[in-house]
């Protein structure tokens, strides 16, 4: 029986057999599609990505970054240069195999509606909404939004219980209860590949740090110009509904079948 081959090697197929450069994301989603290695994990994404970031490393890197968190195939023995390996949209700082984002993970006008704020959950996923990652002890920058535009910008560090905890004082806010319904967070903290919150030294090439604070004054300011969110494309988690809502929501449409 064949054995699958390792992430890398994956990675190598996909990119040769696609001849041409893809992002990380993509990669990952070929990977999982024609099943190319034998273990997923949480976060298949996250994982491309480590591996990608590893191969940069070596003297004679097989991958090159052509863009923000876009990859291809380098000429086979050439040497990259030191500003390529540098050069990239995460962070220098180096911790076992993984390097540390300055904005690790994000997400994106998540609906207050589907969190279950009695259990403090926030829960997101990479790529399979069955797997959830819990992003409650998360610490970063957040924001509230109603239906038209930004409305408070906040933020939690390691010194408070994290995103959870603010977020739930908010929600419970009688003054505020109508004045929010969907909100964004930019954490500092990466997920390990089985989903749990990763804390780690951060350090960022300055074009990084400016492409992110350009991508949230875009976010928060929502210029009528701008047609996109900006150039940052770090770790984009998508919100999942709360197993707990979404049992309520199909009792709710039980209920009223039955009426």
């Amino acid at each position: 029986m064949t054995t699958p081959p390792t992430w890398e090697n994956a990675i190598l197929r996909v990119l040769t057999e696609s001849g041409e450069p893809m992002h990380y994301r993509d990669i990952a989603a070929e990977i999982l599609d024609r099943k190319l290695v034998a273990t997923v994990g949480i976060t298949p994404s996250a994982t491309v990505r480590n591996a990608i970031y590893r191969m940069l490393d070596r003297d004679a890197s097989p991958v090159v970054r052509v863009a923000s968190g876009v990859f291809g195939l380098s000429v086979a023995g050439v040497v990259q240069p030191a500003t390529v390996q540098a050069d990239v949209e995460t962070i220098l700082v180096t911790e076992g195999s993984t390097r540390n984002l300055s904005v690790a993970a994000y997400g994106l006008h998540w609906e207050r509606d589907k969190v279950d704020w009695s259990s403090g959950r926030i829960l997101g996923y990479d790529t399979d909404p069955k797997q959830p990652i819990d992003f409650a002890d998360q610490q970063g920058v957040y924001l509230l939004h109603n239906w038209q535009s930004t409305v408070y910008v906040g933020m939690t560090t390691a010194e408070e219980n994290g995103l959870s905890q603010r977020l739930r004082h908010h929600h419970r806010r009688a003054d505020w209860s109508s004045k929010w319904e969907r909100f964004s967070w930019f954490g500092v903290r990466q997920v390990d590949e089985d989903g749990s919150m990763v804390n780690g030294p951060a350090s960022a090439t300055k074009d990084t740090v400016v492409t992110i604070m350009e991508t949230l004054l875009i976010e928060v300011l929502g210029p009528a110009l701008n047609r996109n969110l900006g150039d940052y494309r770090g770790n984009l988690y998508r919100q999942a509904i709360d197993p707990n809502i979404a049992r309520e929501q199909a009792l709710e449409i039980l209920r009223r079948g039955l009426l």
